[in-house]
């Protein structure tokens, strides 16, 4: 991986990978085997972000930063996301240091937060392994990925160790050997990177290793980086964007412009794996190497406090809802639990990031129903996986007549699709038996099959017009997640909210 003040160099030597960094101590990451995954995390008050062992009365028994048992009182519990990312190194392990004195560890960090920003203004939730300039072995952010169960987890670094100069960059993705979804998102990976990096002119360096990579391990054959070894089952990558060890490279890298133009590759690239068939490109396939890692592990690792205050009585648990009746409204859902599993980062609403259907059915049928729907062994539609804990959820909004779907011939629904406006009218409609009324004429729904629904919705008052002069509803704008928040809790407290049977209307929705 990236160099650690001299650290890790890859380079292409009679055809193995010679991995050489200084050794922190006798325990070997590559030797450790990490214990179960855990139940969700919790962010302490402080940023901590610590797997959770097991939620007992008064607080959450967890792993600790480095890799121990603790105990905790107060924090936000975060029970799946969307995305997992990775600032690796932090606290005494700095990574690689850049000539003018950039280290890898916060350069890292930087760019994971720009990149998670961007991914929640469309509508992602995420999570970052650290939040903070704190240590933690490989073996601790391993367990933090699969306690969420993400659709991705990447692992953010830069590298250190080339001198070849080359007049395009030297960015290298890392992959699971056995996992296609793995490879896929690497070698989208690095073209995203490689091509937005490659607007500069600046002398770059590069290895062999140029492109998208497995590494493993001759003597039993395992992915070498503890990040893709310890997450079996989820689609996990490495980056190396650019080489730090290179002074030019180092320069550019410290211009926050360029920090922000390498996160937004990031953050498009996860959203093209997600939603698009792209294959990704750069491939060099697998490389077997006979060389050990030592870096990454628990030994020496000192933890800080871990905080155990309780929390503050009628603190708002979203610090990012505007004050007035967005909080308000925020907060009853919270409250009552529809909002449990679906904030787009810790503490965080995002109340301007689109909803994505998959969450508009979660907090659909929870608005409804006061039992979670039962799980699911087979989705009616092609495109819900039955294994994530939201699908039956969706299955139960189409039970209740609710939802058709996106599509038919195979019936898909588009889970990581936006809920668009028009769409947002017909499912109140169809869920909280809005009736139609005179309604307002808007110059921008003449001809769209949700007029109806649009009139009854916003009759009732449950949705909003986006423009008065003229009246404007903007049906194909996506709903924020405040707009489909305060529908719910106008809709909610209406006298009729129980479901409607299918309606005749057999649009797909």
């Amino acid at each position: 991986m990236a160099s650690r003040a001299g650290k890790l160099a890859l380079r292409w030597l009679l055809g193995a990978v010679v991995v050489s960094q200084v050794a922190v101590g006798p325990v070997q990451a590559q030797d450790i085997e990490p214990g179960p995954p855990g139940n969700g995390v919790v962010v302490t008050d402080s940023g901590l972000v610590l797997p959770v062992r097991e939620v007992q009365d008064g607080g959450f028994r967890v792993t600790t930063t480095c890799w121990r048992e603790g105990f905790v009182s107060s924090g936000t519990y975060m029970g799946g996301v969307d995305v997992v990312l990775d600032p690796g190194h932090g606290g005494s392990d700095y990574g690689a240091i850049g000539s003018n004195g950039l280290s890898e560890k916060d350069l890292n960090l930087a760019v994971a937060q720009m990149a998670a920003t961007e991914l929640r203004a469309h509508g992602y939730s995420v999570l970052l392994t650290r939040t903070t300039d704190v240590r933690m072995p490989v073996v601790v952010r391993s367990e933090i990925a699969r306690a969420v169960d993400p659709y991705v987890f990447v692992s953010i670094h830069h590298n250190g160790g080339a001198v070849r100069r080359s007049s395009s960059p030297g960015t290298e993705t890392y992959h699971q050997d056995s996992n296609p979804g793995s490879a896929r998102l690497a070698g989208i990976l690095y073209e995203r990177l490689r091509g937005a990096l490659s607007q500069y002119d600046i002398t770059w360096r590069v290895t062999d290793l140029r492109g998208a990579n497995a590494v493993v391990r001759r003597r039993d054959g395992k992915d070498l980086y503890g990040i893709l070894q310890y997450t079996p089952g989820l689609t996990s990558v490495i980056t190396e964007a650019a080489y730090l060890s290179n002074p030019a490279e180092a320069r550019l890298l410290a211009d926050p412009d360029a920090q922000e133009t390498e996160a937004l590759a990031i953050a498009h690239g996860i959203i093209q794996y997600l939603t698009t068939d792209s294959p990704g490109s750069g491939y060099n396939g697998t490389i077997v190497t006979s060389r050990r890692l030592r870096g990454g592990s628990p030994s020496g690792c000192v933890d800080p406090p871990l905080g155990t205050e309780s929390p503050s009585e009628g603190a708002p648990r979203h610090k990012d809802a505007a004050p007035g009746e967005e909080l308000s409204t925020v907060e009853a859902l919270a409250s009552h639990g529809v909002l449990r599993n679906t904030d787009c980062g810790p503490a965080l609403f995002c109340p301007d990031g689109p909803v994505q259907r998959w969450v508009m059915a979660v907090w659909l049928v929870r608005t409804l129903e006061p039992d979670e729907p039962e799980p699911i062994e087979a989705s009616r539609f092609v495109d819900v996986d039955p294994s994530k804990w939201w699908a039956p959820y969706v299955d139960r909004l189409a039970a209740l007549g609710i939802t058709q779907g996106c599509a038919t011939s195979p019936a898909r629904f588009c889970p990581h699709g936006y809920v668009r406006r028009d769409q947002m009218a017909t499912f109140a409609v169809r869920a909280f038996q809005l009736r139609g009324g005179p309604g307002p004429d808007y110059i921008d729904t003449v001809g769209n099959p949700h007029t109806v629904n649009i009139k009854a919705a916003t009759t009732a008052g449950v949705v909003d017009e986006c423009a008065t002069d003229p009246p404007r509803y903007c049906p194909h704008l996506p709903a924020s997640r405040a707009e489909a928040a305060a529908l719910l809790h106008r809709a909610a407290n209406a006298p009729a909210t129980k479901p409607q049977p299918p309606s005749a209307d057999k649009k797909a929705t």
